[in-house]
């Protein structure tokens, strides 16, 4: 209970500052406080859902959400670039998070991909995919996980274009095919019916899931526990 309270304590202060001062050293400021590589995380989506909450209410402006956002996904980038100073090679799962050509909300995914980095994931984003960057990417890369993220119902075609690659370039023994995001939720049948395994309602459910499948896969693998850090990433030993 005690954690909880300081953890919301410190949201509660980094969310003023996100909304009044861009030059704050917000890492400095959780690293100070003690948090974890998870923690950061959740306190970042934590901001994110109240910007969201707040916006629904009017009680910020179109302009104070932008600049927020943009200072949320700033602060997620310094995050990532620690997190991804290893060599190439170091991690023995890796996973591809696809984003359909259209989508301009890049935030969630992001968070995402940090989760899986954190849980010792080698990890590789392709925003506005076109088919043939995904064909190459799939046939050479050996992903064990392909994440794909859809919010915009509108891109309905973009997504099918792209589940038609994934269907024809992936080994579906090796390959995990996962989706995420508001549209793939109300679309999940549609997404099943094309080749998607899972339907995750969120990123701990999307670890669980690839992790169940990874271990199913390659039964050796001991599972990844909880002792990673966002800010010094597991290494292979």
């Amino acid at each position: 209970m005690a954690r909880m309270k300081r953890f919301m304590a410190v949201t509660d202060k980094v969310y003023t500052k996100v909304l009044e001062d861009g030059d704050f050293d917000f890492i400095g400021f959780m690293v100070a406080r003690g948090l974890d590589g998870g923690e950061m995380l959740d306190l970042l989506e934590a901001c994110a859902v109240r910007l969201g909450e707040d916006w629904a209410c009017d009680a910020c402006s179109f302009v104070h959400v932008t600049l927020a956002m943009s200072r949320l996904q700033r602060i997620l980038t310094t995050l990532g670039q620690e997190n991804s100073s290893f060599e190439s090679g170091l991690c023995d799962r890796s996973a591809l998070f696809v984003v359909p050509r259209g989508e301009i909300h890049l935030f969630a995914v992001s968070l995402m991909e940090e989760r899986f980095r954190l849980k010792g994931w080698e990890c590789r984003m392709v925003p506005a995919c076109d088919p043939r960057q995904l064909s190459r990417l799939l046939r050479q890369g050996g992903f064990e996980l392909v994440c794909l993220t859809w919010l915009d119902s509108e891109l309905e075609n973009q997504v099918e274009s792209l589940l038609r690659v994934v269907r024809a370039s992936v080994n579906r023994e090796q390959t995990f095919v996962i989706a995420g995001g508001s549209a793939a939720e109300l679309n999940s049948e549609w997404l099943i019916e094309r080749g998607v395994e899972k339907i995750c309602s969120n990123a701990h459910m999307a670890i669980t899931e690839a992790e169940r499948h990874d271990a199913n896969r390659n039964p050796a693998r001991k599972m990844t526990d909880d002792n990673g850090s966002l800010l010094k990433p597991m290494r292979r030993v």
